[in-house]
């Protein structure tokens, strides 16, 4: 692996060249980090096309998707989230499959779409809450995603203002219980030590003012109907809050040297002033925060955000230069990406192929690149006579059937291996990096990946669609190590050795008879060319350049 003195260019648009030319390699390397690949339809079109225009069209696209529990049919938005919508406060049967359905919709999302929903998971291992800690209440697990999909390509300021008072933050931070004269100050420490600047640029004393400034928040529930007693979560909406006023301390904070919410010790007469007032004063500490500590918070996501996508050592002048447009921007977080991913420095030969994949990009970049299908349809729950339905009958003892297979697998294959959606193993996440790999993960990672050739294999329509990828990957050659050359350059964007391409190219040729391959009886239309392929690919996924993304 290299450390950043190797890294070379700078953050000036990448501009194809002799030297440096916009070709197979340089286009995978852009869908690998954008969105864990590609199919090779969209590999051949970028080609026609800049590298400019290529990533504003995935950014374009990217925002335009629908967002959580939306369908789109012709020009018309569809609401679909009613599934998490009115939850009683009384336990919820159905709670585990609108949390997996939750997980299937991610799923689904990051092999049909991709940018958004990686960048999604990049954002739930930065603002992290858990499934478990809200008691796996479906309707605070969703508004916690939507709000990810809602910000994540949106101004930062604004995402953390949002993702501050979601029930599922203030449940897993404990800022529920963050009391004016008996303070809490979890969530105010890891506002600043991990959702903001990070450690070093705050005092004690600053985490205790900022604990004050967030007292008295808590969740809203609803009264079905008024004087009932009958009452239901949320999700709420953005601009929906509770304050307790008897719990806010309404005294004036010195926060970095600034006050903020400065009401004289006063308890406002009634709930809709003390909303109001309280509001203001939480919008004004992250006001304060973000001037005061701009350069220490662009510094601090530029670093996270360049080791997520590019490498875990980031070069100290290409973050100073992204912490700048970041600034410049007000904090939007698709110009800085954009700057990245558009720059010489990216698209540098050291740059490429040089991250390990997370468990989740392993299998996501499997589906992707070989354009499957894990669910036609991830909505595979139906509200029926009041209730939230799963449509397979008994998932417990037929945990396979039907659509839910593809999805699932890749649920719970990524779980066992410890990268479990909405459940990051503590506050700071996931580390990453060489953390990915160990002898149970590699071996695993194995295992599944051929799983999942083999369940494709099984379907004869998947077994065309292999073959048909050969054909068009190769120009439909009859030559096989032509064609493992492609395959291994598709998948692998690092140069490989001579004694592994001939190694690899035995495999592909293992079970057809040798003169088969001199005698013309071979091409690719040959019955045993699914069967080929997959031996091969079995044996990439086992070297340790492919690990790498």
């Amino acid at each position: 692996m290299p450390n950043n003195t190797c890294l070379k260019g700078g953050l000036q648009p990448y501009v194809p060249s002799p030297e440096k030319p916009w070709d197979e390699r340089r286009i995978h390397h852009l869908y690998n980090k954008l969105s864990n690949g590609a199919p090779l339809n969209l590999i051949n079109a970028a080609k026609a096309n800049t590298p400019s225009k290529i990533i504003d069209y995935l950014f374009t696209t990217a925002l335009s998707h629908p967002l959580p529990g939306e369908i789109r049919s012709g020009v018309k938005t569809i609401d679909y989230s009613y599934p998490w919508k009115e939850q009683d406060i009384a336990e919820d049967p159905d709670a585990y499959y609108k949390y997996l359905e939750l997980v299937h919709m991610w799923f689904n999302g990051m092999v049909t779409e991709g940018l958004r929903h990686k960048l999604v998971l990049f954002w739930s291992n930065h603002f992290v809450t858990t499934s478990d800690a809200t008691g796996n209440r479906p309707t605070w697990v969703f508004q916690y995603y939507w709000i990810l999909h809602n910000y994540a390509l949106g101004n930062f300021k604004e995402f953390v203002k949002a993702i501050g008072l979601t029930p599922a933050m203030l449940i897993y931070l404990d800022g529920r219980y963050n009391y004016a004269g008996n303070p809490n100050e979890n969530y105010a420490r890891e506002l600043m030590e991990l959702f903001t600047m990070g450690v070093g640029n705050y005092t004690e004393k600053d985490i205790a003012e900022v604990a004050r400034s967030l007292t008295g928040w808590n969740i809203l529930y609803y009264e079905k109907v008024a004087g009932s007693g009958n009452y239901f979560v949320g999700p709420l909406k953005v601009g929906e809050y509770k304050i307790y006023r008897y719990n806010h301390d309404w005294k004036n904070k010195n926060i970095f040297g600034k006050s903020v919410g400065n009401f004289g010790g006063v308890v406002p007469a009634d709930d809709v002033i003390a909303a109001t007032k309280a509001k203001t004063e939480y919008d004004s500490l992250h006001d304060v925060i973000f001037d005061v500590k701009k350069r220490e918070i662009a510094t601090f996501i530029c670093k996270k955000l360049y080791k997520f996508y590019l490498y875990n050592d980031p070069p100290t002048d290409i973050i100073n230069g992204l912490a700048d447009v970041f600034i410049a921007s007000s904090f939007d977080i698709t110009t800085v990406l954009k700057t990245l991913f558009k720059s010489e420095h990216f698209f540098d030969d050291a740059s490429i192929g040089i991250s390990i994949k997370s468990h989740i990009d392993n299998q996501i970049h499997f589906f992707r690149s070989l354009d499957l299908e894990p669910g036609k349809d991830y909505y595979k729950y139906k509200w029926i006579n009041g209730a939230f339905k799963n449509e397979v009958p008994d998932p417990v003892n037929y945990p396979n059937a039907g659509n839910r297979d593809a999805l699932s697998g890749l649920y719970y294959q990524t779980a066992n291996l410890g990268q479990t959606l909405f459940n990051p193993i503590n506050v700071a996440g996931w580390p990453g990096h060489r953390a990915w790999l160990n002898e149970f993960t590699l071996v695993n990672r194995w295992r599944y990946n051929r799983d999942q050739f083999d369940y494709y294999l099984y379907y004869d329509w998947t077994k065309e669609k292999y073959r048909s990828f050969l054909k068009s990957l190769t120009n439909n050659s009859t030559d096989p190590d032509f064609i493992v050359r492609k395959v291994l350059a598709y998948f692998i964007t690092i140069d490989m050795p001579i004694e592994i391409v001939e190694t690899a190219v035995g495999v592909f040729k293992a079970t057809v008879p040798a003169n088969y391959f001199l005698n013309g009886t071979w091409n690719l239309d040959y019955n045993m060319v699914p069967r080929q392929f997959m031996d091969l690919m079995k044996y990439i996924i086992t070297l340790p350049e492919y690990q790498l993304l």
